[in-house]
């Protein structure tokens, strides 16, 4: 696909990435044609916005020959690289874009920050957005976290610092994109469901990497260089976060990237105390009679589920998890002792519950809820004073919500009604 105007491009998703891609490509000058295999209320809708601004657009089919007939494609984070339409595309031999690397074609910024893991970058990359605002410059927040990066680039200036929150899908077809500062916290076991394996999901996490210049910093693990890519070259200079001294890994990372960005480290760790939490990530919105209430629904793997349950005292988590796994029973099984040690009762939902009860059989009480509704109703039956009550999923959503945002405010509304509901009766 050539960055000119004129060019035939086709879009494959059409929720926000795609419809918001389409719409700023389509001011640009390129010739659209959007498509979604979905046929639901919201991807309907924004195919009638796009009609509307003379985009061609289609949902609930692929025409594969409008599809094929573009000069390349944007793939949305939401297209499976096993779909016949992704395999369609990638045997066409044309290229194959993300809508990262098409927006950074675009963007004024001059200083962009990425971040990506497996787990722990919404809360990164918004410690490090707060960090910059705190310092005096303009930064927009954007990427992964919910917002695409090609929606905002209207607000962006020359002197707007871009921090964005970046996933493995999102840098599969990341070629010319590179930032002033990349940061890759961790490498676990994620989305095996969408990788063919471990080396083919850490080598689209380094696509970060590949084309920064000498003036661009890598910040990442040494233990992942050591056990994932003890070979990989770039021309960035290197940093381990892992080896400075801080009280946690996202302070020791923030450190970094404030020494990168010619930020105080006194700001950063200022930052650090200051910061509230983000809705869905271990946010604790409500209590009972000694009994706290957390959603961590953006907590979609085994990996965030872990990293949640160390928050805890041991033996005092009613543990909420489930949904569209992932990962193979395995992955489930390396849990056994955090979850032995740390999880009183755990309440299973979602596709998932099978594979989560064969991993966990023996090591702790466990039950199935048929939804969302009956885990909340179970939850609150089991909570004892002192427990806390853990929405962790360790699971995507979609097999029973739009999103994990959509997961986490419905648990919230469930228990709140059920707390009013006592409150009431009392």
């Amino acid at each position: 696909m050539k960055r000119a105007p004129g060019t035939k491009v086709a879009i494959l998703g059409l929720r926000d990435t795609g419809f918001l891609s389409a719409l700023y490509l389509h001011e640009k000058g390129y010739q659209v044609f959007a498509s979604d295999l979905a046929d639901t209320d919201d991807v309907r809708e924004n195919v009638s916005k796009l009609m509307k601004r003379g985009i061609r657009a289609e949902c609930g089919k692929h025409s594969m020959d409008a599809i094929l007939a573009a000069d390349g494609f944007l793939v949305s984070p939401g297209i499976p690289p096993g779909s016949k339409i992704y395999q369609a595309t990638l045997a066409s031999g044309k290229p194959i874009h993300s809508e990262i690397e098409v927006a950074s074609w675009f963007s004024p910024a001059k200083t962009v920050v990425a971040v990506t893991g497996s787990c722990g970058k919404t809360t990164t990359a918004t410690l490090i957005a707060q960090m910059i605002e705190a310092s005096g410059r303009k930064a927009v927040l954007c990427g992964n976290i919910g917002n695409p990066w090609i929606g905002e680039i209207p607000k962006i200036t020359a002197d707007t610092w871009v921090v964005l929150e970046v996933s493995s899908f999102q840098l599969m077809h990341c070629t010319s994109f590179a930032p002033s500062v990349g940061l890759l916290l961790n490498i676990f076991p994620n989305h095996m469901d969408w990788h063919a394996n471990m080396k083919e999901y850490a080598e689209a996490k380094l696509n970060l990497f590949r084309a920064m210049k000498d003036t661009g910093v890598m910040i990442c693990r040494k233990k992942d260089e050591t056990d994932f890519f003890p070979d990989f070259r770039t021309a960035a200079r290197r940093i381990y976060f892992d080896e400075r001294p801080a009280s946690n890994p996202n302070e020791a990372a923030l450190l970094c990237v404030a020494k990168a960005l010619g930020c105080p480290e006194e700001l950063a760790g200022k930052v650090i105390r200051n910061f509230r939490g983000i809705e869905h990530r271990l946010e604790n919105f409500a209590g009972r009679d000694g009994i706290t209430f957390v959603n961590d629904s953006k907590a979609t793997t085994t990996a965030s589920l872990a990293w949640a349950l160390e928050k805890f005292d041991d033996g005092t988590v009613v543990l909420v998890c489930g949904g569209k796994y992932k990962t193979g029973v395995e992955d489930f099984k390396s849990l056994r002792p955090m979850i032995a040690r740390k999880v009183r009762c755990a309440l299973l939902i979602g596709a998932a519950r099978p594979i989560m009860k064969e991993a966990w059989q023996g090591i702790v009480e466990m039950a199935e809820a048929e939804s969302l509704e009956e885990a909340c109703r179970l939850s609150m039956e089991k909570a004892q004073k002192g427990d806390t009550v853990l929405l962790s999923p360790a699971c995507a959503s979609f097999d029973m919500f739009k999103n994990y945002q959509e997961r986490g405010r419905l648990f919230k509304e469930m228990i709140r009604k059920r707390l009013r509901s006592e409150v009431l009766r009392k």
